[in-house]
């Protein structure tokens, strides 16, 4: 065991001061002055509305405020600076950085461009006057307009944006080239690799070592690249559990789920890189608080479950030690179990918020962990599992994440079993996009329970089957890997 283990929280004090301080969790991508800079940028974004409001959009008012909105951006585009806003619940990230002062400095704006259909806007170093021009009279128009045109994206590719681009409402995105969900040795390799990582680690650890930065990033990189190109597949993926190597396989799970419902907030390359770490990684401290207490079966000791409350400290503390490490990483890992109400730990006076990356993750640490078997409790069926996820928005949980994660995963998510209406039983391997309740099913029985060639059937597309609940695979003695 590392000399981690020994350490109190007062010790970790340094590492959890420097991540909580940090309200942009360090990310390299914009310097302190571009982001205080940016409430100068929402500031004339909500003059040019507002100007467009009294006067038609070729006025001379109008025309000024998009002057001063340019010479803003023009700052960005001379330090080679692309400006990426997404508006989210009331909230303003820039890039993956939560700007917890402009979001409530600008609520009333955010709320705005939410209700009209808007949720984020990128303009670019090489934008030009006459594009952001175009860019704003999306920003400026009324709801029922941008939604009588097809959406912000759809009025975004109309009016010709290459340099800027105006982003409809994040939600579950549709991705493009899905391989069909089909289990390639890409995504097997995947989360194989983020097994192996956190398995690497405890080794590692109790020998005194620590595993290097650019492993952990490889292994990040193939998770976000396998989820954007085949998140079906990735999806199913993570709801592959092991008992005995507990940690090790949640650990990738969540990272799977967190990638996933971070791409609906943002498809900026360095937030989901971050993000993914910071959930690969955001349980290591608990390889330091010893099996004798994580694996306890029966009632921790007030001891015992404060030892187990220390663990994002432990955690922060020695990921920290990666050579290289960013510090967006950490933020995660020590921030996972605060609760979005902030009744949760490590405590903070005075109380902010979560950042987003930790929101993110508390969601999917909450999922796996539910519908996951260890030593001193059984696994919650899935559907149980979204409830009781659905049941904490609002309070240890993000409610507008959670309203991107129930579609994402559908309310019976990827590898439940469930029964069907008409007495056949099938695995579901893939969400709909379109109803929750209606996923694609791979049916394995007929209607009197015998076994058949397995056939897959979108729910959606049939008005004559519905599901009527999720069943123990044991009743129909089947492994769900022999037909996935």
């Amino acid at each position: 065991m590392s000399d981690i283990a020994s350490t109190s929280s007062e010790g970790a004090a340094p590492i959890v001061d420097e991540v909580f301080t940090n309200e942009g969790g360090g990310s390299a991508l914009y310097t302190v002055e571009q982001v205080r800079r940016t409430r100068e940028l929402l500031s004339r974004i909500h003059a040019v509305r507002r100007a467009a409001r009294y006067y038609p959009f070729d006025h001379p008012s109008v025309d000024a405020a998009i002057d001063a909105l340019f010479l803003v951006l023009q700052r960005y585009s001379v330090e080679q600076v692309d400006v990426s806003l997404v508006f989210l619940d009331g909230e303003v990230l820039l890039g993956e950085q939560l700007l917890t002062e402009e979001s409530l400095l600008f609520d009333q704006l955010v709320r705005e461009l939410n209700a009209a259909g808007i949720g984020s806007l990128i303009m670019r170093k090489d934008a030009t006057r006459s594009e952001l021009a175009r860019a704003m009279k999306i920003v400026s128009a009324e709801g029922d307009a941008i939604a009588g045109a097809g959406g912000a994206d759809e009025m975004s590719t109309a009016a010709d944006l290459t340099n800027t681009r105006v982003g409809g409402l994040v939600g579950v995105i549709p991705f493009e080239n899905q391989a069909g969900g089909e289990l390639t040795e890409d995504v097997r390799s995947a989360f194989s690799s983020a097994v192996a990582l956190i398995r690497e680690i405890d080794g590692s650890l109790a020998v005194g070592g620590m595993t290097s930065m650019k492993q952990v990033t490889g292994a990040t990189k193939s998770l976000v690249d396998n989820v954007l190109s085949n998140r079906d597949a990735m999806l199913r993926m993570s709801a592959i559990k092991s008992q005995s190597e507990y940690t090790y396989y949640h650990s990738a799970n969540v990272a799977i789920l967190a990638v996933s419902l971070g791409s609906m907030v943002s498809r900026d390359p360095h937030f989901l890189s971050s993000l993914g770490a910071g959930a690969l990684l955001h349980d290591i401290g608990k390889l330091d608080v010893g099996f004798e207490i994580i694996e306890k079966r029966g009632r921790l000791t007030d001891e015992e479950w404060e030892h187990v409350r220390q663990h994002p400290m432990l955690g922060a503390r020695m990921a920290s030690r990666m050579p290289g490490i960013d510090s967006a990483v950490l933020v995660p890992i020590l921030e996972h179990h605060m609760a979005w109400d902030g009744s949760g730990y490590p405590s903070r006076t005075p109380r902010r918020k979560q950042h987003i990356t930790s929101r993110i993750v508390a969601v999917a640490d909450m999922y796996d962990a539910m519908t996951s078997a260890r030593s001193y409790s059984t696994a919650r069926a899935q559907d149980t599992a979204m409830r009781i996820i659905i049941e904490s928005a609002g309070t240890s949980l993000d409610p507008a994440l959670v309203r991107l994660f129930v579609p994402m995963m559908g309310a019976y998510p990827p590898r439940s079993v469930v029964a069907l209406s008409n007495g056949s039983v099938g695995i579901v391997i893939a969400p709909s996009m379109h109803d929750a309740f209606r996923p694609t099913v791979r049916v394995l029985t007929d209607g009197a329970g015998a076994l058949i060639s397995p056939v897959d059937v979108a729910l959606v597309e049939r008005t004559d089957l519905s599901i009527q609940g999720i069943i123990d695979p044991r009743r129909i003695n089947i492994d769900i890997n022999d037909y996935l």
